[in-house]
């Protein structure tokens, strides 16, 4: 996933020397990504609400020796930062979460140079799975997007992206996806659903304990028998540009 979100980063223009702001920035990997970009001329700073993130965010970059990039916990609302401050705006999986996020793209242009540039990596519930020959691959799936929903999540923002990017001085240049297909051969499927999110299933009373018994085992058999492919989320890439 790392190197799809680096290509599509390309993509859009991120190079050297450049300043970026990664919203929404969690524990620092897109950040770290970005940051390979645009190398020791440019600088990243990577936003987040979230304390605990960001305190592992700044440990990882310490420990991976990462220079030019800074990390500022704080909400939008309460972000202090100058006017015309970035060259690009960018963020992986962050807009789906939002209430409003057409509001948030309208305040952060505030703080894009001229002719900058936005761009985000969404995921949406699209999915194509056989249900008669995946059931379970079905069933967990929905699983995953019902715990996405149950913390406020978009689980279809692929079709109102055109919308929030269009605002103001704000245009869109690309909406394009990409969709993961799986195969019985391949190494990717929905196992494991590690210890973190099995937690999190339980206590959004989303599954019972026995139906994570063996879970892992049960779906890569059920992959491997079923002679089938599946799609289980699209991916979106939007890049817009402030006028």
């Amino acid at each position: 996933m790392n190197e799809i979100t680096k290509n599509f980063f390309k993509d859009i223009g991120i190079t050297t020397g450049m300043t970026v702001l990664d919203m929404g920035c969690g524990r620092g990997v897109t950040t770290e990504l970005i940051a390979e970009l645009v190398g020791e001329n440019g600088k990243v700073i990577g936003l987040d609400s979230n304390s605990v993130s960001i305190e592992k965010a700044v440990a990882n970059a310490s420990a991976n020796n990462i220079k030019n990039v800074e990390y500022i916990c704080s909400d939008l609302s309460d972000l202090s930062l100058a006017e015309n401050t970035f060259d690009a705006i960018l963020g992986r999986r962050i807009l789906v979460y939002l209430p409003n996020p057409k509001k948030v793209i309208g305040d952060l242009a505030t703080f894009l140079k001229p002719n900058g540039i936005f761009g985000f990596q969404e995921h949406d519930s699209t999915t194509v799975i056989d249900k008669e020959k995946m059931p379970l691959h079905y069933k967990v799936n929905n699983w995953l997007w019902k715990l996405v929903e149950s913390n406020g999540g978009n689980i279809r923002i692929g079709k109102d992206l055109w919308n929030i990017f269009t605002q103001g001085d704000i245009s869109v240049e690309h909406i394009k996806s990409k969709a993961i297909v799986q195969t019985p051969q391949n190494d990717g499927s929905l196992a494991p659903v590690d210890q973190t999110l099995s937690k999190l299933l339980l206590q959004n009373n989303i599954v019972s304990k026995p139906e994570l018994d063996d879970l892992s085992l049960r779906l890569e058999t059920e992959k491997k028998n079923s002679n089938s492919l599946f799609i289980r989320e699209l991916i979106f890439f939007t890049s817009a540009r402030k006028g």
